[in-house]
C-alpha cells in the first residue's frame, strides 16, 4: 500500500492492472470503488473476460486474449531463464516478462486501457473499480490469475501433421497423347513488311520495305504449287 494507505495491489503485475482499467486513482469513482472492494463477490476468471458482482450488479471487465503463437513463443524463449519462467508459470509477477512482451512482441501482458472494456450492468462506475482492486488484491495471492485473464495458459493447438509424400509407380510419369497443332494460318506475302512500315532505308528511289515487298510477292508465286518453276 502507499502511504495513505488506500492503494489496493503490491505487485507490479496488479498496480499496473488497477491503474490502467481504473484510470484516474485519485478520482471519486476509484475512490468509493476502494470503499466497495469488500463487497465484490463471486469473482470468476475466464480467457478475455473477469467477472463479479458489486451489490447485485454484475460486473465485466474484458480483454482480447494474447495470440497463441505469441504466448507459446515466449514460452519456448522462456525456457531456462528463471525470472521469465516464474512469471511464464504464474508463480511470480515477472517485471522480465512485462518487459519481454511489450517491447519484443508488441504484446503486453496487461493490455493498454483502450483495449479494456469495464462494463457494470448499472451502469455505475464505481463498481467496475472495485472488480478491479478486487481482481489486483487476488493477483497478489495468485499471480496466475492474470494469465488466466489474458489466456496464457492454455495449451497450444497441436500442429496439424506433416502430408506424407506417397511414392508413384512409373505411370505417375507418363503423358497423354500430343494433340495436334492447328492449321497454320496462311499470311499474304509481305505482311510482316506492311506491319512494320517504311524503314527509313532508301534503295534507289525507293525505301527498302517496298523492294521487299515486291521480292516476296514473286517468290510466294513461285512457291505456290502449281506454278511454274
Amino acid at each position: 500500500m502507499s502511504d495513505d494507505g488506500r492503494r489496493i495491489g503490491h505487485g507490479p503485475w496488479a498496480r499496473l492492472f488497477a491503474s490502467t482499467v481504473v484510470g484516474d486513482e485519485g478520482s471519486r469513482a476509484a475512490e468509493r470503488g476502494r470503499q466497495l472492494v469488500g463487497d465484490v463477490e463471486d469473482l470468476q476468471v475466464e480467457t478475455g473476460e473477469l467477472e463479479a458482482s458489486v451489490d447485485g450488479c454484475t460486473v465485466t471487465i474484458a480483454a482480447p486474449p494474447i495470440p497463441p503463437r505469441v504466448w507459446e513463443a515466449v514460452r519456448r524463449f522462456a525456457r531456462g531463464n528463471h525470472r521469465l519462467e516464474a512469471g511464464v508459470e504464474g508463480r511470480e509477477q515477472s517485471v522480465h516478462l512485462m518487459h519481454l512482451m511489450e517491447i519484443d512482441w508488441d504484446e503486453p501482458l496487461i493490455p493498454h486501457a483502450n483495449t479494456i472494456t469495464g462494463v457494470c450492468a448499472c451502469g455505475d462506475e464505481p463498481h467496475v473499480a472495485a472488480v478491479a482492486y478486487a481482481a489486483a488484491a487476488r493477483m497478489d495471492d495468485d499471480p496466475g490469475l492474470l494469465l488466466r485473464w489474458r489466456g496464457a495458459t492454455e495449451a497450444p493447438a497441436a500442429e496439424p501433421a506433416p502430408l506424407a509424400l506417397v511414392p508413384a509407380g512409373a505411370e505417375a510419369w507418363l503423358a497423354g497423347p500430343i494433340p495436334p497443332a492447328p492449321p497454320l494460318r496462311p499470311l499474304p506475302a509481305g505482311a510482316v513488311l506492311q506491319r512494320l512500315g517504311a524503314s527509313g532505308l532508301d534503295l534507289g528511289d525507293e525505301d527498302v520495305s517496298a523492294v521487299l515487298g515486291r521480292a516476296y510477292a514473286a517468290f510466294g508465286r513461285r512457291l505456290r504449287p502449281g506454278s511454274e518453276g
